[in-house]
């Protein structure tokens, strides 16, 4: 489905809770999609409309993905099964990095700000849902040295192949 232009004002963050959710209690309508592999993390996109997009993500034991932002769009997560651990701070208030740890049922949502990373510490694997709005068009990577705040080392853009999403 091609998209048009992008709303200018992004869905709320109460708004993309609520539709992480409920992706995730709805999950026996798409579970049979989801993978989990030993060699790299499996995405999928399940919804896309103008105003936000929602993904599925499967994630081995140990897997995870580096320091990112999500190109000023704001996410919720929404864990289905398993645990992740979320590293994050912002590019705006520029607050120290703090951890937490993600359950299945539990959702967080963030503004298009928010910079983060996410691991599944298992003891199994986990499946999150992930909505963005407006959908994702980049994601820029990050070194969080300590002796500097966020250094840029990568951006991906849509259109040059998949996001790596999360």
């Amino acid at each position: 489905m091609a998209r048009t232009q992008y709303p200018e004002i992004p869905l709320t963050l109460r708004r993309l809770e609520s539709i992480a959710t409920d992706l995730a209690r709805g999950a026996h309508r798409w579970q049979a999609l989801v993978c989990h592999r030993p060699d790299h993390r499996w995405y999928e996109r399940l919804v896309e409309r103008d105003d936000y997009e929602a993904w599925v993500i499967g994630w081995d034991l140990a897997q995870g993905i580096e320091l990112h932002d999500h190109g000023g769009s704001a996410g919720a997560i929404c864990l289905v099964e398993g645990q992740l651990v979320e590293t994050s701070t912002d590019s705006w208030t520029r607050r120290p990095v703090r951890a937490r740890r993600l359950g299945p049922g539990e959702a967080v949502a963030f503004h298009g700000e928010h910079v983060h990373d996410l691991v599944n510490p298992g003891p199994g694997v986990a499946t999150s849902v992930h909505v963005y709005s407006p959908p994702l068009a980049s994601m820029t990577f990050y070194d969080h040295r300590p002796d500097s705040f966020l250094v840029p080392t990568r951006t991906e853009l849509e259109g040059e192949g998949h996001l790596a999403v999360a």
